[in-house]
C-alpha cells in the first residue's frame, strides 16, 4: 500500500494543491487562468500583478474560503507541533493527537470547495499539478512496472487522504492496481485506510498475508500501519515509523529510505556535488545505514517499552494525559533507534 502525498513525491502534497489551484482557477476566471497557469511554481498562490483588480479579487476569495481553516490548522497543526506546553493541551482537547485531529478542518473545507466545480475541471487542473511536480517524483511507473515483474501475483493500492481527481491522475500515471480516496462521507486518513484495505482483503493482519506499506510518515497519519502490516518503510521522512507496537501486531520489520527525486538524480548523474534539494535539511535529513536485530532493538529500548507498557495497561480509559505521554514515547522509540 502507498501513500501519495509527500510520498511520491518530496515535500508535494498534491490534494492541498489542487484546492489551491481551483481557488486561481475561479478567482481569475478560465480564460485568464488559462493565459497565466504556467506562471505557477511551488508556491501556493498564483499572482498576476499586471492585472492588480483580477488579483485581488482572487486573493479575496481564496482568504474567504481558507483563512478559518488555515488559522485553525496553523495552532492546532503547525503550532502544537512545535510548542509541547500547546501539544499537551491539544492532546488533553482532542483526547489525541491535535495534528491530526486538526486536519479534518482543512480536509473537510477542501472537499466541499472542489463540489463547486465539474469532475471534468478538477481532473484537467489535478493533471497539471502532476505534471508541475515531475521533478520532485521519488517513485514512479517505471519502479512499480519492476516490482510488478519481480512479484506478478503482487497487488498495489495507492491509499490517499487526497480527494478522487488528484489519486486518478496520480494512479493512472503510476499504473497502480486499486486506488482510495477521500470523500464528503468518509476522509481516507489513519485507521480509514485500514478499513478500506480490508474490503479489499479481510486478512489484513493475518500473518500469513503479506502487507508491505510505504509511506512519509509526516503527519503521523499512517503510523498505525504498523499495527496491522507485515512491514512498513517511511521514505523522506522528518517522522518514521515506531518502533514499538502493540503484541498482537503482525509486523516483522521497519524500514527507512532516502529516495532522490527525478531532478536529484539528474543533478548526480551530471556531477554535481551538491545535488541533493536543499528543502531536505527540514523535511527528510539523510541517515547513516543501520541495521538493527530484535536483540539491537530490546537493547536499546527495552526501558522505554517497559515505561509504553506500563501506561497502556494502567487501567481505565485512555486519557489525554495518557495518550500525549504515550505518543512521546513512541516517537522517543524512533529517535533512540536512528540514535
Amino acid at each position: 500500500m502507498l501513500d501519495l502525498d509527500r510520498t511520491i513525491h518530496l515535500g508535494r502534497d498534491l490534494g492541498q494543491d489542487l484546492g489551491w489551484e481551483l481557488c486561481a482557477y475561479q478567482g481569475y476566471g478560465r480564460e485568464h487562468f488559462g493565459r497565466i497557469e504556467d506562471r505557477q511554481e511551488s508556491g501556493k498562490f498564483l499572482l498576476d500583478w499586471d492585472h492588480p483588480r483580477k488579483t485581488a479579487q482572487y486573493l479575496a476569495r481564496s482568504l474567504k474560503i481558507w483563512a478559518y481553516p488555515g488559522a485553525y490548522y496553523g495552532l492546532w497543526g503547525k503550532a502544537a507541533a512545535r510548542l509541547d506546553w500547546l501539544r499537551r493541551r491539544g492532546f488533553r482537547h482532542f483526547v489525541g493527537d491535535p495534528v491530526r485531529a486538526a486536519q479534518r478542518v482543512p480536509q473537510l473545507t477542501l472537499l466541499r470547495h472542489l463540489q463547486t466545480t465539474s469532475e471534468e475541471v478538477l481532473h484537467r487542473l489535478a493533471q497539471h499539478v502532476w505534471h508541475r511536480h515531475e521533478p520532485d517524483q521519488v517513485i514512479d511507473r517505471e519502479d512499480l512496472a519492476w516490482v510488478h515483474a519481480q512479484w506478478p501475483q503482487l497487488e498495489v493500492v495507492l491509499s490517499s487522504a487526497s480527494p478522487k481527481a488528484t489519486v486518478e491522475v496520480a494512479g493512472d500515471a503510476l499504473g497502480v492496481d486499486h486506488i482510495h480516496y477521500s470523500t464528503l462521507d468518509q476522509i481516507n486518513s489513519g485507521e480509514a485506510k485500514i478499513k478500506r484495505l480490508r474490503e479489499l482483503c479481510d486478512r489484513v493482519g493475518d500473518p500469513g498475508i503479506e502487507i508491505v506499506g510505504i509511506s512519509d510518515t509526516s503527519r503521523g497519519e499512517d503510523h498505525c500501519w504498523a499495527q496491522h502490516f507485515t512491514r512498513v518503510v517511511d521514505i523522506n521522512s522528518p517522522t518514521p515509523f515506531p518502533a514499538i507496537v502493540s503484541s498482537d501486531s503482525p509486523l516483522l520489520e521497519v524500514h527507512s529510505a532516502t529516495l532522490l527525486t527525478r531532478h536529484e538524480r539528474e543533478r548526480r548523474a551530471a556531477g554535481h556535488s551538491g545535488y541533493l534539494d536543499a528543502r531536505r535539511e527540514t523535511l527528510a535529513p539523510t541517515q547513516k545505514k543501520l541495521e538493527l536485530t530484535r536483540d539491537d532493538l530490546e537493547r536499546r529500548l527495552g526501558w522505554l517499552l517497559k515505561r509504553v507498557n506500563a501506561l497502556a495497561s494502567a487501567p481505565g480509559q485512555i486519557t489525554g494525559d495518557i495518550a500525549y505521554r504515550l505518543a512521546v514515547l513512541q516517537e522517543a522509540s524512533a529517535t533512540l533507534v536512528r540514535a
